[in-house]
């Protein structure tokens, strides 16, 4: 008879997995790629130029959603502020990547904000280095 030691319940499949970043690094790049590979990356296939850029916004997603991940994680662990805005601002980079993947692969014009004639990535960047300066300048009281 096969004991309980085989098995693992959902959180603890989850908590092994948010344990090993290496683990969660690559579940997460492939479940991104199927994801996107349909939508995003067969229609530019055979424009090898088209696909090159395509694939540095890629895994500059993966990048960003691993990051987010993580320090959510550890936010969970510390509950620390510093590493709350940390997250907030991996957040914010994993929008500004997946809005430039869609600019990128032409599925989304750009994206202007009309009366100030700038690019909203750009203010959603200007956005995450404010979050990632708080969370590393920011003095934790104890």
């Amino acid at each position: 008879m096969i004991g309980r030691n085989w098995f693992f319940s959902y959180s603890e499949s989850l908590q092994i997995l948010f344990n090993n970043k290496k683990n969660l690094f690559l579940t997460l790049s492939i479940f991104i790629t199927v994801a996107i590979a349909y939508p995003i990356i067969l229609p530019h296939i055979h424009h090898p130029s088209m696909i090159y850029h395509i694939i540095v916004h890629i895994i500059i997603l993966e990048t960003a959603l691993f990051l987010t991940f993580i320090s959510i994680h550890s936010y969970k662990k510390t509950r620390s502020k510093k590493v709350l805005f940390t997250a907030l601002s991996f957040g914010v980079l994993l929008t500004v990547g997946f809005l430039f993947l869609l600019e990128t692969s032409d599925i989304l014009g750009e994206f202007h904000i009309p009366y100030i004639d700038v690019e909203l990535p750009h203010i959603l960047l200007m956005f995450m280095l404010i979050f990632f300066a708080i969370g590393v300048l920011r003095v934790e009281s104890k």
